[in-house]
């Protein structure tokens, strides 16, 4: 009893084990429909998560621009220790004077009006042993503003605006590029799709032209046995055999390819385990013809696309240097005002008899309260009001910089012409494409029916001996060639379908970028 409990026991730990070990050896199936495929693109492709850095990127730069009007603080303390020796009936003795200093601004450039100002706070504490001075220790304080204000040149634009308006119109740029980036990542995903569906359907093809050459064999293989055929049909019948195994190879590992194709594009390749997940395409290829508007595609195209918008903000750009150019041409008039007040206190020295006088010890004292006061009481005021003028003679470099701007800026609106005209060519032809690739469906479709009826009919001939098994070889490579032309015009109308809704919002990336050309040697 005891053993047969054991037997048992270790028979279901091994079935156990087998079954587990078979379902780790089992790759993960993969079942996507054309929608999800590309859901999972947007969510783990790696070129489109790369690019979509781009605009934050393009943020720092205009938060860098920015930062050019922001105000700086500055601050410092500086103290100084000075020892002079007697050089004179005025000073017998070494002069030791003593300096302490602090200074405390705020700087900033106006994004209105080019106005810039400058505030600044110092004080000073001065401790001397030289008789010639009125205070020891002596405590100066000083407020100062300045402020300069361009009225010609800079007025309404400068270099600072001129970067932050070019950044932040390269920031749109960024967008654009970024929605590029979404619109053929979608339209190569689809394209990768549809070879999917297109080479799993290939295999499907090439095996059934295996299995119709194998039943030849095993037909003409009886009737060399029993005499009616000559050796020869079946050599010619294994021959066909050996070279639909071989095309069935090839499709199989184009299946294999076109799976690797589009994993890269769905989902992340640095994980090893992604690699080994089967891929299994469950939607169909859709071959009804659709409604194609090619003039609402085309406003479609010209209102949205990427290399349009690009286009226009290149304009904008060329623009914004064009009024800068042309305001470096004026000259360079600017007022500018500044107001100084100043305190002074400490301990005062007091003197008897005529001058110098003797020393007789400290007076009154000030303190730093008071000092400050004087300040903002405007006790000793300095106000300064000038206008500067700077205005070259003759040719000037802003000048030329002016020309090379306007010429830059007919430029960018020649080019945006340029890129509309190609857009519009790019749409029609996508449509012109959609038209031929349906009417090929039409046609390789009728082709294939034709020839599946012309195999029938040369079996059934060849059955009865009317007809030999060369002819019958023959039919069956003209139907599998029929049915690869039918699904290379199916691959061909849903690829130009992607092209023709890509196009609509982003430029084609290339002869080798785009879907169209994804169908390449099929």
């Amino acid at each position: 009893m005891r053993k047969t409990l054991f037997l048992t026991t270790l028979a279901t730990s091994l079935a156990t084990s087998v079954a587990a070990q078979t379902a780790a050896a089992t790759p993960a199936t993969l079942r996507l429909t054309v929608d999800a495929a590309v859901t999972m693109a947007l969510e783990h492709n790696l070129d489109l998560n790369a690019d979509r850095l781009d605009p934050q990127i393009s943020d720092t730069r205009v938060a860098a621009a920015a930062g050019a009007f922001r105000p700086s603080v500055n601050s410092s303390v500086n103290s100084n220790n000075q020892l002079l020796p007697p050089t004179s009936l005025l000073f017998p003795i070494a002069t030791q004077t003593d300096v302490v200093t602090t200074n405390a601004g705020v700087s900033q450039k106006l994004p209105w009006y080019g106005t810039s100002y400058t505030v600044g706070w110092t004080t000073a504490h001065t401790d001397s042993n030289s008789f010639l001075n009125s205070y020891n220790p002596l405590l100066q304080s000083g407020l100062s503003l300045s402020v300069s204000q361009p009225l010609i040149r800079d007025l309404r634009v400068d270099q600072n605006r001129t970067q932050l308006a070019t950044s932040r119109t390269n920031r749109d740029i960024a967008d654009t590029r970024l929605r590029e980036s979404l619109v053929r990542t979608t339209a190569s995903v689809k394209a990768a799709y549809w070879n999917l569906v297109s080479a799993v359907a290939t295999v499907d093809a090439r095996r059934s032209a295996l299995e119709l050459s194998q039943e030849l064999v095993r037909v003409n293989k009886a009737k060399v046995d029993v005499g009616s055929s000559p050796p020869l049909d079946l050599v010619s019948a294994q021959a066909e055999v050996a070279a639909n195994q071989e095309q069935l190879i090839i499709a199989e590992t184009a299946v294999k390819q076109a799976e690797d194709r589009l994993r890269v594009l769905i989902v992340d390749g640095t994980v090893r385990e992604n690699w080994s997940v089967k891929i299994e395409a469950i939607d169909s290829p859709p071959i009804a013809t659709p409604s194609i508007d090619v003039e609402g595609a085309v406003t479609k195209a010209i209102a949205e696309r990427s290399d349009l918008a690009r286009g226009r903000k290149d304009i904008d750009n060329s623009q914004t240097a064009l009024l800068y150019a042309d305001n470096q041409r004026l000259p360079d008039v600017r007022l500018n005002a500044s107001y100084q007040a100043s305190g002074l206190g400490g301990t005062q020295v007091l003197r008897t008899g005529g001058f110098p006088g003797t020393i007789v010890g400290p007076g009154a004292v000030t303190d730093f309260g008071s000092v400050l006061g004087q300040l903002f009481a405007h006790d000793y005021p300095t106000w300064a009001v000038g206008v500067s003028v700077n205005y070259p003679l003759g040719e000037s470099p802003d000048r030329a910089g002016f020309a090379r701007a306007r010429i830059e800026r007919s430029q960018a609106a020649e080019r945006l012409k340029s890129t509309e005209t190609k857009a519009v060519q790019q749409v029609r032809d996508a449509a012109w494409k959609i038209e031929m690739n349906a009417k090929r469906i039409e046609t390789t479709r009728a082709a294939r029916s034709l020839a599946e009826q012309r195999l029938d009919a040369e079996r059934k001939r060849f059955e009865v001996g009317m007809s030999t098994s060369f002819l019958v070889i023959q039919a069956q490579r003209d139907l599998a060639q029929a049915k690869n032309n039918e699904l290379g015009a199916v691959l061909a109308y849903d690829l130009s379908l992607v092209d023709f809704e890509a196009l609509q919002q982003a430029p084609p990336a290339g002869a080798s970028g785009s879907a169209s050309a994804a169908a390449g040697g099929r």
